[in-house]
């Protein structure tokens, strides 16, 4: 049986489509309305796909760049793809001397038997679903419209035929569109886990404890995916013998929910696992410490391994039961027990919310999965791609099969740092350049008064000089919604921030300082922990190229008692965070960014209480000379650092310089007003925010807050003191500084090395 289609009443409906060439202007875009003639049920994998007869059955026309596919199968081509993967070109491209008719019908899929899997799923109840499908046929553009439909209309194909989606001549199409569950899966590196959920783990240890994590690069956890949203499936051809499959996002049709995501991690890799209960014991490692507990319960410890267990038990939290092995054993197990739930459900909620907050970010029509298939391959998977079982298909295609996936090239992630699972994509091209873009994803055909579904990318980030080395910084302004709602109002999002400081190279021991203390000075970890870090770092990484990287992520519970906080404006928590993130030097005033903080804090709320006016470099060094003075620790031995900040601009990172080069070009009465005039712009937009959510206003506002914020983090220091500042008003709410993910990483980029160092403190204030 072929199962086509064909269209009732042809000699009646032929007489109402135009004569003309197809490629002539008079061709409508909607060129007819017919019904299908005889009904059609095809049974598939327990499923029953029905065309009625009588179904409405839609014709256009495409002959110009400029029509409008409903569906986004055709259209004119996207430029710079490789700028925005995921927004590709349709899969039939449409020129200027060519046309195409378009069948569109409505069918309904039914569950033969209550074992069907129905992956198909509607706003409806009772296993039955309706379906759109769609017939797009290539012809001459000098062709007759009446002819071509002619043609056409007497041999009608379907997606769900794999004998008609393998007779599709090139440049034509089959496609469906439903509410479907798919499934996929993703592969995320260990370390991109770690570094933005290590917080869980850290919470093992007693407060304030350094937990080092090694794993090795490229180690790797994947999990299943699946994802209940409308989605468009389309088989094109480009070219003999092979079929172009294309996974979109669907338009909406009819009214629908909000996508559903579900992820299932595989069980955890015991090497990576191993890592991790290293990492809790520390230095001694498990087998050691395992060793000494046997040798206590046999009574066989020195002096030496007595001091080394109880090193280990206080840093475990486990000092009360240094004299029972047996009681060791058990809490140690229970640990370990522990750590492993916490291991999956970290890369679980990783996923879970990475794979959220990229897929809230695509917009209707954006391609999802794209791949080209031998004929012979499509005819295989035919079935297992209907029922969007991608995980399948994806352990039978070749790599190289995959054109786009989610955003990438592949099915594994890198560098998913932060809220997502590719930050890299976000990633600037350009020195300095900001990016803020809305998208709307609508939950019904009227996009004017229908549901909504938003959600905002705001990235700012800047390659350049950190204080004399060169990195990079990024900052991502979290900003969406988890349903859909009639005119939604700020208090529907849910908010967060991220940053990242990452500098590269073949680092010297200084570079290693500073990058040290901007961890201490963003309380990752305890300046106590320096000296142990900065010699295990000089060891692990001499002569090898490697990037260290810092970074903080800030979520919605957090957010949301942080923004009224902000918003007050007091100068006093930012000039302490000014004077946190001042430059580290290895002068007594500047080693230890604690004794920095008290030291310029006066300093900098004297600078933001004048609002700048009069302030010069050269006052900007009298004053800070001055102040050194009166600190007998901080003016050095005999004075030279005071003098030294006497200097001002003539010696790089004084109080002056930093002023020189942050708070140049802002007209306050005076030329270096522009850090407390980004000051005061990023406290305007922190009240924008403060009274959106509170007053429920409408979305646009979140725009110009972003607007306001994004100034303030241009340039590395004014970043720096931002964080600071956050982390200093976050010890002050319900959720407190332990909400906060910090990590400091080095990441080996080239030599023999092959583990990444993860570094956090675990916090419980």
């Amino acid at each position: 049986m072929s199962f086509e289609w064909k269209l009732a009443k042809l000699d009646e409906l032929k007489v109402l489509v135009s004569d003309a060439q197809l490629k002539d202007s008079q061709i409508r875009l909607n060129l007819a309305s017919g019904r299908v003639e005889q009904p059609i049920s095809l049974g598939f994998e327990g499923l029953a796909f029905v065309l009625d007869a009588g179904t409405e059955v839609a014709v256009e026309a495409f002959n110009a760049p400029s029509d409008v596919d409903v569906d986004g199968v055709i259209g004119p081509a996207v430029s710079a793809e490789g700028e925005a993967p995921s927004r590709l070109s349709p899969p039939l491209v449409i020129g200027p001397e060519e046309a195409w008719l378009k069948y569109a019908a409505r069918t309904r899929v039914k569950a033969q038997a209550t074992s069907a899997p129905m992956p198909f799923l509607s706003l409806g109840v009772g296993g039955d679903v309706s379906v759109l499908v769609a017939d797009y046929r290539l012809h001459p553009p000098e062709r007759k419209a009446r002819e071509a439909f002619q043609a056409d209309a007497v041999a009608l194909r379907l997606p769900f035929v794999a004998d008609h989606v393998l007779k599709l001549r090139p440049r034509e199409a089959l496609t469906f569109q439903a509410r479907l569950r798919m499934e996929t899966s993703m592969s995320l590196q260990w370390s991109d886990v770690f570094t933005s959920q290590l917080s869980a783990l850290s919470r093992l240890l007693p407060s304030g404890t350094l937990l080092g994590l090694k794993t090795s690069v490229g180690a790797s956890v994947t999990g299943a995916v699946t994802v209940t949203d409308d989605f468009l499936l389309t088989f094109s051809r480009e070219k003999e013998g092979f079929l172009v499959v294309s996974v979109q996002k669907g338009a909406a049709r009819e009214a629908r929910l909000a996508p559903e995501i579900g992820v299932t991690v595989e069980a955890s890799n015991p090497e990576v696992f191993g890592a991790v209960v290293d990492a809790l014991v520390g230095a001694p490692g498990v087998a050691q410490f395992e060793k000494l507990v046997d040798k206590l319960a046999a009574r066989q410890l020195s002096d030496t391994e007595k001091d080394v267990l109880r090193w280990v038990l206080d840093r475990l939290g486990m000092e009360e039961y240094e004299a029972d092995a047996s009681a060791i054993k058990r809490a140690w197990e229970d640990r370990k027990a522990q750590a492993r739930d916490v291991v999956a459900q970290m890369a679980s909620e990783k996923l879970s919310v990475g794979f959220q907050y990229e897929y809230s970010r695509l917009s209707e029509q954006q391609t999802l999965v794209r791949m080209e298939l031998p004929d012979a391959q499509v005819r295989q998977l035919h079935g297992l791609l209907l029922l969007g079982k991608l995980t399948e298909v994806l352990k039978q295609v070749e790599p190289s099969a995959l054109r786009s996936y989610f955003r990438q090239d592949s099915d594994t992630r890198r560098e998913a740092w932060g809220f997502t699972l590719g930050f890299s994509k976000w990633q600037l091209q350009s020195r300095d350049q900001k990016k803020f873009q809305r998208v709307v994803q609508y939950g019904s055909p009227d996009t004017l008064h229908g549901p909504q579904r938003i959600a905002f990318l705001g990235v700012r980030g800047y390659e350049g000089t950190l204080f004399n080395t060169q990195g990079r910084w990024s900052i991502d302004f979290k900003c969406d919604m988890e349903a859909f709602r009639i005119q939604p109002s700020a208090q529907d999002f849910q908010y967060g921030l991220y940053f990242q400081i990452a500098r590269a190279g073949r680092l010297s021991g200084n570079d290693l300082r500073l990058a040290l203390d901007e961890a201490i000075a963003w309380r990752v970890f305890d300046d106590a922990d320096e000296e142990s870090v900065f010699k295990e770092l000089q060891e692990s990484t001499r002569g090898q190229d490697v990037e260290l990287r810092l970074e903080l992520k800030f979520t919605d519970a957090l957010m949301r008692e942080l923004i009224p906080l902000v918003a007050a404006g007091d100068v006093d928590p930012f000039a302490r965070a000014l004077g946190r993130a001042m430059p580290w030097d290895t002068t007594r005033a500047r080693v230890d960014p604690e004794f920095r903080q008290a030291l310029y804090a006066p300093l900098w709320k004297a600078y933001l209480v004048d609002k700048a006016k009069g302030w010069t470099p050269p006052l900007a060094a009298a004053r800070a000379a001055q102040w050194l003075k009166r600190n007998p620790i901080a003016k050095g031995k005999d004075g030279e650092v005071a003098h030294w900040e006497g200097r001002g601009i003539a010696s790089p990172n004084t109080f002056a310089d930093v002023l020189d080069k942050n708070a140049r070009h802002a007209d306050v009465g005076s030329s270096y007003g522009g850090t407390y005039v980004r000051w005061q712009r990023m406290v305007a937009g922190m009240v924008l925010l403060r009274d959106a959510i509170a007053q429920g206003r409408e979305p646009g506002i979140i725009e110009r807050a972003f607007d306001e914020l994004e100034e303030l983090w241009r340039l590395s220091f004014h970043l720096k003191a931002f964080g600071a500042l956050l982390l200093d008003l976050s010890s002050k709410t319900a959720e407190g500084l332990q909400a906060v993910e910090r990590t400091f990483s080095v990441v080996p980029r080239s030599g023999d090395a092959k583990v990444q160092r993860i570094f956090s403190a675990s916090r419980t204030e």
